[in-house]
């Protein structure tokens, strides 16, 4: 029989053997949510679905969930979990639910047809990128200007401003609760901003997800030379990840919007996203 967990900030580490620590370390989260599935009999945990509630602040868009990351040991326990996951996601309103996942044995792919999902493989939103490939760029080769500082150069009064100018300008990149999240979530070098007055005028916040692969998770300027602001943080974000990092670490860059796809093929034109599983209800 299997006993159904809430995975909380109080009990992740039970299930680092079948959750990915990238995953688990966003629990608690205002959005994220999660839970396992444990062996009545053994206690050991067998399977997991995390995942993030999008909308539920936005009056005039439907409630959307997103799986972050699903596991099961046989189709019988994906089925259990996914019928746990309709009724919490069905309390908080969602009407569909979609995930794109590099991997998933036979199993967890039945039991997510069987519970609705349309499944096929595309290339994946995300493409990865080494710092070795991003110091050769060409806009890397110049200085970026003094007005753009790292982080650790603000207070956090001044980033708090920054965060709500950009929700102002509705500009939340992949952080639907950016709001919510402290400056020390985001990585204090690889992250700058530009300062105009004393004030922050543009923010490129970076996310060290686990060790040597980080994720660009804001990039947002506001309209007052929108353009050179970009490239100037973008010059001072490459040139502190080869400062910082090894050449094979990585940067994760999901193509969410089309101003990200257009800046993306511009900069890496021959990167693909890896293949992926796809799933739509």
């Amino acid at each position: 029989m299997l006993n159904i967990v809430d995975i909380t900030e109080d009990n992740i580490e039970e299930f680092l053997s079948i959750v990915p620590g990238q995953y688990l370390s966003d629990i608690g989260r205002e959005y994220i949510r999660g839970v396992a599935g444990v062996d009545s009999d053994t206690k050991e945990p067998c399977g997991a679905v995390i995942w993030e509630v999008h909308n539920l602040e936005q009056e005039h868009e439907d409630n959307k969930a997103e799986i972050l990351w699903f596991s099961a040991q046989n189709e019988e326990n994906a089925g259990v979990l996914l019928e746990v996951f309709d009724i919490m996601t069905g309390d908080e309103d969602v009407r569909s639910s979609y995930f794109e996942i590099e991997n998933l044995s036979d199993e967890e792919t039945a039991a997510l047809e069987n519970a609705g999902f349309f499944i096929e493989t595309i290339e994946g939103t995300e493409v990865y990128v080494t710092v070795e490939e991003i110091g050769k760029l060409d806009i890397a080769k110049k200085k970026p200007e003094n007005y753009v500082k790292s982080l650790s150069e603000i207070s956090s009064i001044q980033f708090k401003a920054g965060i709500m100018n950009s929700v102002f300008h509705e500009r939340y990149g992949l952080l639907e609760d950016l709001p919510f999240l402290p400056m020390s979530w985001f990585d204090s070098d690889l992250s700058c901003c530009v300062m105009t007055d004393d004030k922050v005028a543009g923010l490129l916040l970076v996310h060290l997800i686990k060790p040597a692969l980080y994720r660009v998770e804001l990039l947002f300027s506001e309209q007052l030379d929108a353009a050179i602001n970009v490239l100037n943080m973008l010059r001072f974000s490459i040139n502190a990840a080869k400062e910082k990092c090894f050449p094979e670490e990585e940067i994760l860059i999901r193509r969410h919007n089309r101003t990200v796809t257009e800046l993306c093929k511009k900069l890496f034109p021959d990167k693909k996203g890896k293949k992926v599983i796809r799933g739509i209800r």
